[in-house]
This record gives structure tokens, sequence and C-alpha cells, in this order.
């Protein structure tokens, strides 16, 4: 069942690509994190931190709620790769990066794919913050919820994704957020330990050296692809007020080639993948047979 699973959403993610935003269990974890946010109206460090304790124990639990539905058969095939689908993205980070680049990199076209304020961006500016995502969604959007399919099934991608999710949007170090985002940040560091490092094994057969560059930079920017894309490309890629990689101003062309080495290196993890669970399967039932 895993590997029809597996198929399923990998084929629903490429041909269709996000669900619609109302039945989408993103858009349910946001909903979560924002009622939340909306009713912490404490600012005490112990708060704020138990704040952030409960709502990531609550969102661990509605994902193994979803994921561990006793849903009958065959429509329970349907619904675990829905949920696996809903945790990847492919196919609507390429058309992101295909909106941006189609307006010719327009200010709210970007806007659209970034958290930072893209009002005062310069155009090379905006390049850099396009490959920027399109490093980091290698590894939040691809490698780390396939690679805990892997490890846990459905709902090891799901509960990644809801972390992720958190992480993203309280996950800062400002206001109330530096301590109620806290264990959201955390905790998503640790779950991207290892899938970072398996996306820099994949970087560094792209060229040679970026999987050292993208360590030796991590630091600074609390992640390991954006460095390394930066390497490959040899384009400076800058947060204003945050980082600065050195290297020529990006264009146009750099974000093209950064969606192309993102497609091709999703393809190929994805190939991985299936691999694995086939190795896994025929274990499993060769481990049966002799029982």
């Amino acid at each position: 069942m895993e590997i029809l699973v597996f198929v399923l959403a990998v084929a629903f993610d490429l041909v269709l690509g996000e669900p619609p935003l109302r039945f989408h269990p993103v858009n349910w974890f946001g909903k979560i994190i924002s009622f939340f946010d909306a009713n912490l109206r404490s600012s005490s460090r112990i708060l704020c931190i138990s704040f952030g304790v409960v709502l990531v124990f609550i969102l661990v639990l509605f994902s193994l709620f979803l994921s561990l539905l006793p849903i009958p058969q065959p429509f329970n095939i349907v619904w675990q790769s829905y949920l696996l689908t809903s945790s990847i993205s492919i196919r609507s980070m390429i058309l992101h990066v295909n909106r941006c680049v189609d307006s010719g990199m327009s200010r709210t076209e970007v806007g659209k794919l970034v958290s930072r304020d893209t009002s005062n961006l310069k155009n090379y500016q905006l390049c850099s913050a396009v490959i920027e995502s399109t490093a980091e969604n290698f590894v939040d959007g691809v490698v780390a919820p396939l690679f805990y399919f892997v490890l846990f099934g459905v709902p090891g991608a799901v509960v990644y994704r809801a972390v992720n999710v958190c992480d993203s949007m309280i996950g800062y170090r400002d206001g109330k957020y530096e301590y109620f985002g806290k264990i959201a940040a955390r905790f998503d560091d640790v779950l991207n330990f290892l899938p970072e490092r398996l996306s820099l094994l994949l970087f560094e057969m792209q060229k040679r050296g970026s999987a050292r560059y993208g360590l030796v930079n991590k630091v600074k920017l609390n992640g390991c692809t954006i460095p390394a894309m930066s390497y490959i490309l040899g384009v400076k890629l800058e947060k204003p007020g945050y980082y600065s990689l050195p290297g020529r101003n990006p264009d146009v062309k750099d974000v093209i080639l950064a969606r192309k080495i993102f497609f091709k290196l999703s393809i190929f993890f994805v190939v991985i993948i299936l691999f694995l669970i086939i190795i896994k399967t025929s274990i499993i039932l060769r481990n049966l047979s002799f029982l």
C-alpha cells in the first residue's frame, strides 16, 4: 500500500499541484496557529514559551489524527495519498517561480512567494528572493516530507509539514515570537537536520564544493541550501539587513536555472525514495514469508 500511496501522491502533485486552499491541511494548520497567535495577550516569557509548547503539541496531535483516521479501503489509500501530496510541493513551486518570471519579476508576484517586504527591493534582490525560496523549498517541500514518509509513513510527513508551517508563521526572533515561536523553530531545526544534509549531497552532484560551502555558511543563514544554490549559480543572494552571500547580481536567467535545478533534483529524489520504498516493502514481505 505504501508504494501505491507514494506513486499516487507524487502523481497528484505533478499533475494537479496544491489542493484548493479550504481543503488544504496546511491551511488547517495555519488556522490553528493563527488562533493561538491571536489569543496570546501576554508578553511574559514563561507564558509565551508555554503557549508555544501547547501549540506544537496540538499540531502534532492533529496531524496524527488526520493521518490515522480509520477510513476503510480503498478510500483510505486515496486519503493517505491526499495527505502526502499536501505535504510536498514540487509543481506549485514551479508554478510560483513561473509567475514571477512571466511577470518580469514584479514585486507583487515575488511578494506572494516570500515573506519579506518586496516594495523597495531592486530587481536583482527580487531575483535573489525567488532563488532563495526555491532552494529552501527543496528541503521543506520535497526532501524532508519524503524523508519522514520513508521512516514513519504518512504520519511522519504530515507531522513534519505541520511543524514546518508553524515555524514559517511564528518562528521569528522579534517581539512575542522570540519566545512564542521558539519551540516551533527549534523543533523544525531538529527535523530539518538530516534532510538538509541529504539535500546538500544532491546539490553536490550539481557542482563540486557546494555541500561544503552550504555547511560553512549555515550559521549565517540558519540553512544550508541557500548558500549551496548561491555557490552553484555563482550569484549574490541576500536578504537586506540579515545576510549577503558574495557573487554577481542574479538576473532572471539565474532564476530559471534555479528552477531547473530544483525540478531535476526533485525528480531524482523522488526516484530514490521510490527505490527505497520498494526495498523496504520487499524486506517486509520476505520477513513475513518466514513466519
